[in-house]
């Protein structure tokens, strides 16, 4: 990864604004001591699109994990983004999303509680269209801009499908379960079974607020 330095810093640079891009030193650091946090897609030979972050126990993306690797977590509950680029001659073609759904599944795997980014306004469509929620502008002052702080919480996006019933996939324990329900006459009721159809998890029929309250106390204790 760290033979990908140039290049990175490069893409850095033709996609951000001088006050907001990493320099040579900080992607150094990064990729030496958290090269797990970094999603590279090419394209014809070339580094096209880029995702980085850092592991932290820090619930909110502060201007300190900018500057150093002390908040860095191995296992930290959630990865804090720094930046999505994509170069820009090949913007617009799908690059980013396709890079954005793997971090998420990588980092469902990794049992963290979810991803937090910061964003310019105009952005804000753009991540909530992968699940993350905007809630306000944020403490961060990077580059001198205005930036809004985006959560996506892996917990609270699996409850909304238990309450839309809808089904979905999720990773418990590093193996890909699904989770579903159906309304029987009696209640609701909510199953995680295994890719070979095993039963893992099952509620008693209830309504489909109880059993959202009986999934989160049963994932607290995993």
């Amino acid at each position: 990864m760290i033979s990908d330095l140039e290049a990175i810093t490069a893409l850095e640079s033709a996609c951000f604004p001088p006050a907001e891009a990493a320099g040579k030193d900080a992607f150094s650091m990064r990729l030496q001591t958290f090269p797990q946090c970094f999603w590279l897609l090419e394209r014809d030979g070339q580094l096209s699109a880029m995702i980085g972050g850092m592991t932290t126990d820090q619930p909110d993306l502060c201007d300190a994990m900018y500057e150093g690797t002390s908040l860095y977590a191995e296992h930290g509950n959630w990865l804090m983004l720094f930046g999505v680029a994509t170069r820009p001659e090949v913007q617009h073609q799908g690059l980013a999303s396709k890079l954005m759904r793997q971090v998420i599944e990588d980092t469902q795997k990794r049992g963290s509680l979810g991803i937090v980014l910061t964003c310019k306004e105009e952005l804000l469509p753009f991540y909530a269209s992968f699940g993350f929620v905007n809630e306000g502008v944020s403490g961060s002052v990077h580059g001198g801009a205005v930036w809004y702080q985006m959560r996506l919480d892996f917990l609270a996006c699996l409850e909304r499908c238990i309450l839309q019933g809808e089904e979905t996939h999720f990773y418990l324990h590093g193996r890909r379960v699904l989770l579903y329900g159906w309304e029987q006459c009696d209640g609701f009721v909510l199953n995680i079974v295994d890719a070979a159809g095993e039963i893992i998890w099952q509620t008693v029929p209830a309504s489909r607020e109880q059993c959202a309250e009986a999934f989160r106390a049963y994932m607290k204790n995993q």
